[in-house]
């Protein structure tokens, strides 16, 4: 009848539509999907190649082979010597240091992200100590050319897990040839880790931006290829309170100085900023509860972090977050500035190096490719005391974002 066959076209009808609704919408969200970018952020890693060496045996066999071969042959070195599992309130181990890169690199065959930042500390704690001790050899020359090989085998275990990703490293206050926040600019020691860390990046222009400011002090920028993303890498070391060397209250505010440059460049070309830095500012809460004095010891000099502030909420609505290790643990918090109430994401990366009692662990970021705001991110985590396989530890957006004030959630930060 003319009645059903009214019937069967609407039905007709509404399926064609359904159809394309439902076309519409998985377009839409595969849309959503490819513009969301990840990348991997690992910190503290603090490696330590003397801790299969016994106390009563030195020089350590171990040790006196990594100084005789050459960095190609380290691995195997490596693996004859150091298959120790990983332990509480020691540092980085050859198992550690293959057990994360490996699944670095499961992720990445997983997740394709556009590049991968390391944040600084790659020598483990006290290691000019051990090195004279378990090689023998107290002349400044070996152990120089000693941590020079470490930084290479590093670099080669990096790309090996990373292959085709632009690496980007920051400057920790282990990594040095003197001790301990001891920083020398424009000297041998930045001039060799810019040598080795140019292996790591595959884009010829960001390898230029690393080759011609890194020697004065240790940072640099890149630009994310096809994106308006500038990433600047910060030496936060120069503006520690317990930084030490010659001429360093000079080289921290000429970092600052060309910090406002770098900033000021993003403005001009409507870039966003992501900032990489080792030592982040704040209170050191560890130092003020050990010296117990009613005194708040800050990790930065406070004229430093006074200027730093300053740039941060001059240039609130390019900078997208800033990004750091040195605490060994995972943190994050929202800084607002101005009348507009613009939002500044800080957020800390877990350490690698279990020295603290903590279970070694990295991140992986996601950012909006229209707007390069930071979205979510997600820590993964090695119990060492039970499963000793990395797995998720948490989602950000699942744990907090539901708590969050809708300011923020709507605006899509961390």
């Amino acid at each position: 009848t003319l009645q059903n066959l009214q019937f069967l076209f609407l039905q007709f009808i509404k399926i064609i539509l359904l159809v394309l609704l439902n076309t519409f919408c998985f377009t839409a969200l595969a849309k959503e999907e490819r513009d969301e970018t990840n990348f991997f952020v690992l910190s503290d890693i603090h490696f330590d190649p003397f801790i299969s060496c016994q106390k009563n045996n030195r020089p350590c066999p171990l040790i006196q082979e990594l100084i005789k071969a050459p960095v190609t042959s380290w691995k195997q070195i490596f693996l004859r010597y150091d298959s120790k599992d990983p332990e509480y309130r020691q540092d980085t181990n050859y198992g550690l240091l293959k057990s994360t890169l490996r699944k670095g690199k499961e992720l990445v065959s997983q997740e394709h992200p556009q590049f991968v930042l390391v944040l600084g500390d790659l020598l483990g704690h006290d290691f000019r100590e051990y090195y004279s001790s378990f090689s023998k050899d107290a002349t400044s020359t070996g152990y120089e050319q000693f941590v020079r090989k470490l930084n290479q085998f590093l670099a080669r275990e990096l790309n090996e897990a990373f292959p085709l990703i632009d690496i980007y490293q920051v400057i920790g206050n282990n990594d040095s040839y003197l001790g301990d926040y001891y920083q020398i600019p424009r000297a041998k020691f930045f001039n060799d880790v810019k040598t080795t860390w140019l292996g790591l990046i595959r884009n010829k222009e960001n390898r230029k931006n690393l080759a011609s400011t890194f020697r004065q002090g240790g940072y640099y920028h890149v630009i994310i290829p096809r994106q308006s993303l500038r990433i600047i890498l910060l030496n936060s070391v120069l503006f520690s309170a317990n930084a030490r060397g010659p001429s360093i209250d000079q080289a921290a505010m000429a970092e600052l100085k060309w910090l406002e440059l770098e900033l000021k460049a993003a403005q001009t070309h409507h870039q966003k900023v992501l900032i990489a830095m080792h030592i982040p500012p704040g209170i050191d809460v560890y130092a003020t509860l050990r010296i117990r004095l009613f005194r708040l010891v800050e990790l930065w000099k406070t004229k430093y972090s006074q200027i730093f502030q300053s740039l941060l909420q001059k240039y609130a609505s390019e900078i997208s977050g800033v990004l750091a290790g040195h605490l060994h643990s995972d943190w994050f918090q929202i800084l607002t500035f101005g009348p507009n109430k613009l939002e500044v994401p800080i957020t800390g990366v877990p350490a690698v190096s279990p020295i603290f009692g903590n279970n070694p662990g990295f991140k992986r970021y996601t950012y909006s490719a229209k707007n390069f705001q930071l979205i979510d991110f997600v820590t993964f985590y090695y119990p060492i005391k039970t499963k000793r396989i990395w797995e998720t530890e948490y989602n950000f957006s699942k744990v907090y974002l539901p708590n969050c004030c809708n300011v923020i959630s709507q605006r899509g930060y961390i």
